[in-house]
């Protein structure tokens, strides 16, 4: 059985350790600092010696398993095992800042069903249809006064009986002892994972947003070094809208929902105008219906909808200078185009719409031939 050094230290980055077993993926050692994929937090990174250890698992023996890009050293190599401890610390305390907001919500009737560790941010999904930002935000709130108050993070292995008399806010999901993390005059909970200190070097937590997945809200959170470049980034869109708008910054959300106003009446006139031009070009290019209509649009082909009539009679064939194509007329006639031109598309009825590639005056003088039915 390995020595599991990160349950008596999570702040040793290295130790000499032998290979004891070697496997598929990886080595089993019988020491080692480096924590397992395990409960949402990532196993660890770092190196064996020269070996490099691009993950850790748990074996199907519940034993870490470190895997070794490329060859793996043979059983009894002694080397030096290392960690990223950039990696480790990151996700130590996103760790423990998960903790921290799942006591958090429990105070506000809030459980927790599922965590997750990324990158960008950590998630909590809660054992609720919906929450409030209120409470959410309050969380915000508390958990800011927790980091300040740098409140000490410990963990201590019990008996599965001792460990029950805590009243925890989570059930206890293994049998036998049980190694649980105390938040100081906060929370206790079971848990297997490596954790900070205290809650002072979390740093900061920030609240950024929900979702509902499984019928339940799923919150997300930022905390540390990933929090403070959110809240500046988000300081300096705020700068950059407020110049943008000239506006300040308690006066932008009025600023953009006006321009917004403004530019949805701008569009819908701007539709009204391309109608009126449509309907001028087909007055232009139209004739007795005896021959096709067919030319090129300065105005979207969608604005000849309701001003060509279907089923009038009439072929009419419409390239505009957007690349799209409309076509009035028989299923045969299109099907024409269809197999001699570079055009995609389809339709039902006399109305028949879609896209071109290519030159539009060689594609509206084969159109002309095509439909007139003349030999070029």
């Amino acid at each position: 059985m390995t020595d599991k050094l990160y349950y008596s230290d999570s702040y040793l980055k290295s130790a000499e350790a032998t290979v004891v077993a070697v496997e598929n993926d990886g080595i089993i050692l019988d020491r080692t600092v480096f924590y397992p994929e395990g409960g949402g937090q990532p196993g660890d990174k770092g190196t064996f010696g020269k070996w490099k250890i691009v993950d850790t698992r748990k074996n199907a023996d519940g034993e870490p398993l470190h895997i070794i890009e490329g060859d793996k050293p043979g059983i009894g190599t002694k080397a030096t095992l290392s960690l990223d401890w950039e990696h480790r610390y990151f996700y130590m305390t996103e760790h423990s800042a998960q903790h921290l907001v799942s006591a958090l919500l429990f105070r506000h009737g809030v459980g927790t069903v599922a965590v997750h560790q990324g990158e960008r941010f950590f998630t909590v999904e809660t054992d609720k249809e919906d929450v409030s930002d209120d409470v959410l935000l309050s969380v915000e709130d508390e958990a800011g006064k927790a980091i300040r108050a740098s409140l000490a993070i410990t963990q201590r292995e019990m008996s599965h009986k001792e460990a029950e008399e805590l009243g925890m806010r989570r059930s206890i999901k293994v049998e036998g002892d049980v190694k649980v993390v105390f938040i100081e005059s906060l929370d206790a909970v079971a848990c297997g994972g490596v954790h900070l200190r205290s809650t002072g070097e979390i740093g900061e937590i920030q609240y950024c947003g929900s979702e509902r997945i499984r019928s339940h809200i799923r919150t997300i959170w930022k905390c540390g070094d990933l929090s403070v470049q959110y809240r500046r980034r988000n300081k300096e869109i705020v700068s950059s809208l407020s110049a943008l708008f000239s506006a300040e910054d308690e006066h932008i959300i009025s600023a953009a929902s006006r321009i917004v106003q403004e530019n949805g009446e701008l569009k819908h006139e701007l539709k009204k105008a391309e109608k009126r031009i449509a309907a001028m070009e087909l007055s232009v290019n139209d004739n007795d219906g005896s021959i096709p209509v067919i030319f090129r649009s300065s105005v979207p082909v969608a604005s000849f909808d309701g001003i060509i009539v279907e089923n009038d009679g009439k072929t009419v064939f419409i390239v505009d200078d957007y690349g799209h194509f409309m076509f009035h007329g028989t299923k045969e006639g299109f099907d024409i185009l269809k197999a001699e031109l570079p055009v995609k598309g389809g339709g039902r009825g006399n109305i028949y719409r879609g896209s071109v590639s290519g030159d539009v005056s060689s594609i509206l003088g084969k159109a002309e031939v095509l439909l007139n039915g003349r030999s070029s």
